[in-house]
């Protein structure tokens, strides 16, 4: 079987389809099946039956909203990326309120 080489430049991304954000807050789970790390995200929802009753306590239940499934070395290059960019979005900052645009 042929083995896939890594490419050796930068790979061009293209959006043609203007695939939209998901938003996830609920539980979610990751899965190591053979190589490959499953990922499956939820969001919370309140019960619709009970939000049109009037329900002021309604229940909630998680709803599957995405799936991602990637290679193991990915999921790894994946942790390391958001450790990073989380460590560094939560460090205490001496400038005001504004937009801070951080190059890549």
């Amino acid at each position: 079987m042929p083995v896939m080489q890594r490419p050796n430049s930068r790979i061009e991304v293209s959006d043609p389809n203007s695939v939209p954000e998901v938003y996830v807050s609920g539980p979610f789970n990751v899965m190591n099946a053979e190589g490959m790390v499953h990922l499956t995200f939820t969001t919370a929802r309140p019960d619709p039956n009970d939000l049109f009753r009037g329900s002021t306590t309604p229940e909630f239940h998680a709803t599957v909203a995405c799936r991602l499934l990637m290679p193991l070395e990915m999921a790894q290059q994946l942790i390391r990326t958001l450790g990073g960019t989380v460590s560094k979005a939560i460090q205490p900052t001496d400038m005001g309120p504004g937009i801070v645009i951080r190059p890549n």
